[in-house]
């Protein structure tokens, strides 16, 4: 017990030891800073000295006469600065002043600024914001947008507590650059660029006046009279390989989803033409009567006043099994005559011909890699992109392999969903269930950024 205890005040005493040099070195680090006249880099290592060891004098002293030197230092060069046209880089001198004062604070010193240091401050902090102002207004005269945009947020977020009227002229300023912005961009045909830049223009204040929700909703009325594309999309179609696997349902099923959950709430700048009218007007084209081709469908498109089309096919399939568990079995059961039927016994004592045969179990994931072709055309039956959208998903399978009718097995109950049709096409259901959706989303995500990048 004595030992331990001896281990325990040793361990006490070389923390503190530690809290001491550490403390020790922080007023050295002090010490270093304040001989090269580095006053404000000084009283951060005293305070920290302080608060390692508030015991330690030294610190404590050394840190008031430093900062008393280094608010001395700092309003003389800010009022240097000021004098040589440079406002801003003055208040970042009492910015500076302000946080290193804080500090002092924290470690319980307090310290006794000049009479006039608020008063000085305040003047320079409006200075600085003035400048900013007057450098925003020569940017927005010569055009330089993003520019004048930052001097007038900088003129009320970048010094302390600026006065009411500086921030409303700010604000007002802001949201005039905005706008003024904006229509540029639709002169300069950037309708999507304007639509954006005036919703900018609207988020400036958490609740814009009247004036300024009318101006924006004209803004973006005319970006969108100006941008907007029509879109007219064909019924999706299949290779005739996918179509034998997947069935024409699966056409079906994927056209509904897109109809419903995609093509009715499209992005700004996208309309999609009326499904309706589309049909009426294309039965032709959409039931194969006439063929399919970009040629044909740009011709079309005039008439149900739509820009672009839209061909949909789902161009490959393939299916894997993978990490597949296989097991074989035998079972006995009754042989067939030559008419490939089974003898029945005429009486129970009479013994009938049997076979051996085997039969397969299989287990494992089943991927199925689905991908799409999208062709868009404008009027003139011209290309004008096309990308591919893809897929996969996999699932657990089980299924039996037999060279004959399941039925006729003698198969245990763990066996049997090996070959029930319903269990086989649960599984299959699924995976392509997620198919359907994860397509949808990728067809209509691809469809509306390709139009959308022919919109600036």
């Amino acid at each position: 017990m004595s030992a331990l205890r001896d281990r325990l005040t040793l361990f006490l005493l070389l923390v503190l030891a530690t809290g001491c040099t550490s403390a020790t070195d922080r007023l050295n680090d002090g010490i270093a800073l304040q001989v090269q006249g580095r006053y404000l880099e000084a009283a951060y290592r005293y305070a920290e000295a302080v608060e390692r060891d508030s015991e330690l004098v030294e610190a404590r002293e050394r840190l008031l006469a430093v900062s008393d030197t280094a608010i001395m230092v700092a309003m003389d060069d800010a009022d240097d600065l000021e004098r040589r046209g440079d406002p801003v880089a003055a208040a970042r001198l009492y910015q500076g002043l302000d946080q290193m004062m804080s500090r002092v604070r924290q470690v319980g010193v307090r310290l006794q600024p000049p009479a006039d240091y608020g008063t000085i401050r305040r003047a320079i902090f409006d200075n600085a914001i003035g400048w900013q102002m007057v450098r925003g207004d020569e940017a927005r005269d010569e055009g330089r947008w993003a520019d004048a945009q930052q001097f007038y947020r900088g003129a009320r977020e970048s010094f302390l507590l600026p006065p009411r009227l500086q921030v409303e002229e700010s604000l007002d300023a802001e949201t005039s650059v905005l706008m003024e912005w904006a229509d540029i961009d639709l002169l300069d045909g950037r309708p999507r660029a304007a639509h954006a830049r005036a919703q900018q223009a609207m988020e400036v204040r958490a609740s814009p006046p009247r004036d300024v929700v009318l101006q924006v909703r004209d803004v973006q009325g005319r970006a969108l009279d100006a941008g907007s594309v029509v879109a007219a999309i064909l019924p999706v179609t299949a290779d005739p390989g996918v179509r034998d696997y997947l069935g024409l349902e699966f056409e079906i099923e994927l056209d509904d989803i897109l109809q419903l959950d995609h093509w009715n709430q499209p992005p700004l700048f996208v309309q999609i033409a009326d499904p309706l009218i589309l049909r009426n007007e294309l039965r032709g084209i959409i039931r194969a009567q006439v063929p399919r081709s970009p040629t044909i469908i740009g011709r079309a498109l005039d008439l149900i006043g739509a820009d672009l089309g839209v061909m949909i096919e789902l161009s490959s399939i393939e299916v894997l099994e993978e990490d597949v568990d296989t097991d074989r079995h035998q079972a006995v059961i009754p042989a067939r005559t030559a008419q490939n039927r089974p003898v029945v016994p005429r009486r129970p004592q009479d013994g009938a011909p049997m076979d051996t045969v085997t039969y397969t179990t299989l287990a494992g994931t089943l991927t199925y890699h689905v991908e799409a072709d999208i062709i868009i055309v404008d009027t003139s039956g011209r290309e004008v992109e096309r990308f591919t959208a893809a897929t996969s998903q996999s699932g657990p399978f089980q299924r039996g392999e037999f060279d004959g009718d399941p039925a006729r097995l003698p198969l245990e109950e763990r066996e049997a969903p090996f070959f029930d049709p319903r269990v086989l096409a649960d599984q299959t259901r699924r995976i392509e269930g997620a198919i359907l959706e994860d397509l949808a989303v990728a067809i209509a995500a691809g469809t509306y950024d390709t139009v959308l990048r022919g919109v600036r």
